[in-house]
């Protein structure tokens, strides 16, 4: 049985990367003998069930120089037929081990992510600066691997600009449930962390537009983070106190998307957009704006959603007040997101990385 290790910082963390790891692992383990290793993560148990075919190994190393030597020494002895970066600490030297290995990088963000993660430097020469030097430095690393994987047709395009063995596979589905929305309740919900990559900020202005024309119609907002006072303050100030909520954490999203009728992602970035494909497996219409990279891709606009130009508050707006305005088309969109939602179920994206994984061990 052909051997594979993912290799993350840790497995402790309830978010997406780890959340559609387990899932995929879980659906593979099956057909592989499948290992997860973990930097430093101790006693933290891990957030997600693994199946208990899938092994454990934790490096307790001291720093980033010690880990290296330390997943060295271990790969070398186990000798793994694929080895996986999910694109933390080992992602700068993992690609260096001579184990034997096929080396694959998966990235778990878009490809322009550091536009973001760098966008609160005020000088634009230096963001400018230092988002091509981290662009540059993650191609640098990831030609040195065996096959790379987006998440996304757009990202793969930009990846292979700079790399030979450049393949996306979708993120599978993570819930699973026979029931789906009605889309009566007079409801939106919108879910993620509360950071500026997922653009809450946008969602609420926009709802600024919409209660003036739908003030019967209420905003949930589920996730945690440390724009919570931010977004509240915001919240206070354009007057949404009564119909905009920050709801935090909830472990019944499935739940919550059953209770109402519209998804909207406001984000300013997203590698895929997990939460697009959960809202459509429960029979939502989705609104989203086109952000790089995955978002467009996973609905069917004028079918069963919409796609917006990123940043266009009014047109958000204007999108989630046309759905508002009309049941029959929320209903019949709704069905329309079960059927798009069919195309990641964890079968058939297990399968495509199956395919892969034999593909590179025949190179």
């Amino acid at each position: 049985m052909t051997r594979i290790a993912y290799i993350c910082n840790g497995l402790y963390n309830a978010a997406g990367m780890e959340r559609v790891l387990t899932t995929r692992a879980n659906a593979l383990c099956a057909d592989f003998d499948i290992t997860f290793i973990t930097y430093n993560q101790g006693d933290r148990p891990d957030h997600f069930a693994l199946d208990k075919r899938i092994h454990r190994v934790d490096i307790p190393a001291q720093n980033d120089k010690e880990y290296q030597r330390l997943l060295d020494e271990w790969l070398k002895k186990e000798r793994y037929d694929i080895v996986t970066s999910t694109g933390g600490t080992e992602f700068f030297f993992l690609h260096s081990i001579k184990d034997g290995s096929k080396k694959v990088f998966e990235f778990h963000f878009s490809f322009d992510i550091s536009k973001v993660w760098l966008s609160g430097i005020r000088s634009p020469w230096r963001r400018w600066l230092y988002v091509k030097g981290q662009t540059y430095k993650r191609i640098y690393h990831a030609r040195k691997y065996d096959q790379v994987v987006a998440l996304c047709r757009t990202d793969q395009k930009k990846w292979s600009r700079y790399c030979r063995h450049v393949t996306y596979i979708y993120n599978p589905l993570t819930i699973q449930t026979d029931r789906h929305s009605d889309c009566t309740h007079k409801k939106v919900i919108a879910v993620g962390r509360l950071h500026k990559q997922k653009g809450f900020d946008y969602l609420i202005d926009a709802w600024s537009i919409i209660h003036s024309e739908h003030p019967d119609w209420t905003l949930e907002i589920y996730g945690e983070g440390g724009l919570r006072d931010a977004l509240q303050a915001q919240i206070d100030k354009n007057g949404l106190t009564e119909v905009v909520f920050l709801k935090g954490k909830t472990d019944d999203i499935v739940g919550k998307y059953l209770d109402s009728s519209i998804f909207v992602l406001s984000s300013r970035d997203e590698a895929f957009g997990l939460v697009i494909t959960e809202a459509e497996a429960c029979g939502l219409p989705v609104v989203t704006f086109d952000c790089p990279s995955a978002p467009a891709e996973l609905i069917e606009d004028g079918v069963n959603g919409y796609v917006v130009p990123l940043g266009d508050v009014k047109g958000l707006a204007q999108r989630v007040m046309t759905l508002m305005g009309d049941e029959k088309m929320r209903k019949r969109m709704g069905v329309e997101s079960l059927r798009v939602a069919r195309k990641y179920d964890v079968s058939m994206i297990a399968e495509q990385w199956g395919l892969l994984y034999n593909d590179r061990l025949q190179l």
